[in-house]
């Protein structure tokens, strides 16, 4: 078993790339796709992707970047609690990169609506009322897929969130925080999924993983305990 001789250095390299993909994913997920897209009014989304067309391509480009940046934030993340428990890092390890690859999948359905009331050859083979019925597809699909990708990044929050409680280099909280992200992750995904009829809960997530991305930037790990604990493997 290898590790990193800068814990510190490498846990605030993965609060960078956290605060990236938050920063990024509220952007191209809430902001642009609230701006854009009226669920109940297709007739009103269409004349929005054509006003905001731009806006809607840089929601796309933001979403490209949280995917690509969720797979070395993933690395760093097993490299620093691997001291904890390498199998439990590893499975966290390999949810996050089975989320990842469903939400660089589900970027077709991001980016179709757009092509549907943008291109000509649809203008010309489709009259408004059938473009907007293309369009609902994708639209719908994409939260339900999205959902799915959640539901496999809630997984790798409870696995990290448990390690960061065992590992006494990072503030337990953290910790707890992180378990809940995952648990309500769990909760908004499978409402989606069995229709119950409960609220949606917004915001606890954001609060976990940016509590955890801001601690990795701003203050690392605690290098003193990060090494007993690998003191404690080699012995």
């Amino acid at each position: 078993m290898t590790f990193t001789e800068h814990p510190r250095l490498l846990a605030r390299l993965a609060g960078v790339f956290y605060v990236i993909i938050t920063a990024c994913a509220l952007f191209a997920y809430l902001y642009v796709r609230g701006q854009v897209i009226v669920v109940d009014d297709l007739a009103l989304t269409a004349a929005n992707f054509r006003a905001h067309e731009q806006l809607y391509r840089a929601g796309f480009a933001a979403a490209v970047i949280v995917v690509v940046c969720n797979l070395p934030l993933g690395f760093i993340l097993f490299e620093l609690l691997k001291v904890v428990n390498p199998r439990v890092a590893l499975l966290a390890l390999i949810f996050i990169c089975c989320a990842a690859t469903i939400e660089a999948v589900n970027l077709s359905n991001y980016i179709e609506p757009l092509l549907t009331f943008s291109l000509p050859d649809y203008a010309g083979a489709f009259e408004p009322a059938a473009r907007q019925a293309l369009a609902r597809g994708p639209i719908k699909m994409f939260g339900y897929v999205f959902s799915v990708d959640l539901t496999f990044f809630g997984v790798f929050c409870v696995l990290v969130g448990g390690l960061i409680l065992r590992s006494r280099f990072l503030p337990a909280v953290l910790g707890l925080l992180m378990i809940v992200a995952g648990v309500t992750y769990w909760i908004n995904s499978f409402r989606l999924f069995l229709a119950w009829p409960i609220p949606y809960v917004p915001w606890v997530t954001l609060v976990a993983e940016a509590s955890l991305a801001l601690w990795l930037l701003v203050f690392g790990v605690d290098e003193e305990k990060w090494r007993a604990r690998v003191r404690a493997v080699q012995a």
